[in-house]
């Protein structure tokens, strides 16, 4: 959405690059960003990223974009999190709507003890991803939980997936919380406590009528890609347990019937596409250190640790203790 790339182009007005050569030689409309819900490809973004690192030389970028960003980048979505009544609130409806302001990545959420956890998951259709791009999306959502809050929190933990760079005392400072690179998952662990705590402009009677007109864009979005709209819904609730058509479908504002029939137009099923969704996490979940085949059991839906044992099985061939297994011998190597 152009709410990120208006961010970015403050961030690089900042230091002086000449932003108005840049979208040109990429090809980017500089139109499009005056309006909050237009839209560029992700090639286009990729291209704007590896520019504006090139010409600023900056190894922090990142966090320069982190700074610019306010409740219009995220749109809609944005405001709806300003005025919710929790950062537990807030953090949901970012999970929720993410498919709205990027194509790329989804969000989950989930919870254990007193921690809670939100996971950020890429797909760019085979393009390698930019680090820069993942810390900008984690720390700009920790930056904002702090603004709407007036709260300077400070996770527990912070998880990313790219390696350390050749300095990361900035990022220390900016996220006040041990940073484990080369991690299993790109993530935020949040004590629970701190997401209890009040937004300052709390008006959840406000954010309702919000989360309607994000609903209105997510169905003009995603129009005729029901599939996609399911699979983004089961990455972000199959943590918390079992799911099902009719829950689903609930979520969706929509009967059962309607998102069967819809599925069938797309020519899937809810089964094939439940089944797409646990293999893929499982062998995310299978190589979190500390995690048993049970939890992951568990976290897919399944009703019992021999129920997915054989799901597994069917799938790859392997059981899954075999995969957990040899993560951990590669760990430990």
């Amino acid at each position: 959405m152009t709410g990120w790339v208006l961010a970015m182009v403050r961030a690089m007005r900042g230091l002086d690059i000449d932003v108005e050569g840049v979208l040109a030689e990429i090809g980017m409309d500089r139109g499009l960003l005056e309006g909050g819900y237009s839209r560029y490809s992700q090639e286009q973004i990729s291209q704007l990223w590896r520019k504006a690192i090139e010409l600023s030389g900056e190894t922090n970028f990142a966090l320069k974009v982190v700074a610019e960003i306010r409740p219009a980048t995220f749109h809609v979505v944005g405001y709806a999190m300003s005025c919710s009544a929790t950062l537990a609130r807030a953090l949901h409806r970012f999970a929720f709507y993410c498919r709205l302001i990027s194509d790329s990545a989804t969000a989950t959420i989930s919870e254990a003890g007193e921690a809670t956890t939100i996971e950020f998951l890429f797909d760019t259709g085979g393009t390698p991803l930019i680090y820069q791009t993942i810390d900008t999306v984690l720390a700009g959502t920790l930056a904002f939980a702090r603004w709407i809050s007036g709260e300077q929190i400070e996770p527990l933990e912070v998880r990313l997936q790219h390696a350390a760079p050749a300095d990361d005392a900035d990022y220390q400072a900016f996220y006040r919380a041990p940073i484990t690179y080369s991690a299993s998952q790109n993530c935020i662990v949040f004590k629970t406590a701190d997401l209890d705590r009040p937004i300052l402009a709390a008006d959840e009677e406000l954010a309702s009528m919000l989360d309607s007109v994000a609903n209105r864009y997510l169905e003009q979005r995603m129009s005729g890609r029901m599939a996609v709209r399911v699979r983004d819904l089961l990455i972000a609730t199959m943590p918390n347990g079992a799911v099902s058509k009719s829950s689903v479908a609930r979520q969706l504002n929509m009967t059962e019937r309607t998102l069967l029939r819809r599925l069938k137009a797309e020519g899937t099923t809810f089964v094939d596409v439940l089944n797409d969704v646990r293999q893929e996490l499982a062998f995310q979940y299978l190589r979190r250190p500390g995690i048993t085949v049970s939890d992951v059991a568990y976290m897919l839906g399944f009703s019992d640790e021999n129920t997915f044992s054989r799901a597994f099985k069917r799938w790859t061939g392997r059981r899954p203790g075999v995969i957990a297994q040899g993560h951990r011998k590669e760990s430990t190597a």
